[in-house]
């Protein structure tokens, strides 16, 4: 399988996102100061799954609509 990456753009800032596995739906998240592995639980609310050990946090439940967006799963 090969990565799907895109980026997304929420309030300004841009984020790349990579996908990470298929089962479960993983994604890697990065963005200037920021990096995070983030899946979405079966509540439906988007969670950090791994981060590095210096990062930001992010706009998870909007990074995560801008994916379904993309992907087209919303």
């Amino acid at each position: 399988m090969e990565a799907l990456t895109f980026n997304v753009k929420i309030d300004g800032k841009s984020y790349e996102v990579k996908q990470y596995s298929d089962l479960p739906p993983l994604y890697d998240v990065s963005g200037k100061e920021a990096y995070h592995r983030i899946g979405k639980t079966d509540a439906g609310l988007w969670v950090y799954i791994e981060s590095a050990l210096i990062t930001e946090n992010m706009p998870l439940q909007q990074i995560g609509e801008a994916i379904e967006q993309h992907l087209g799963t919303d």
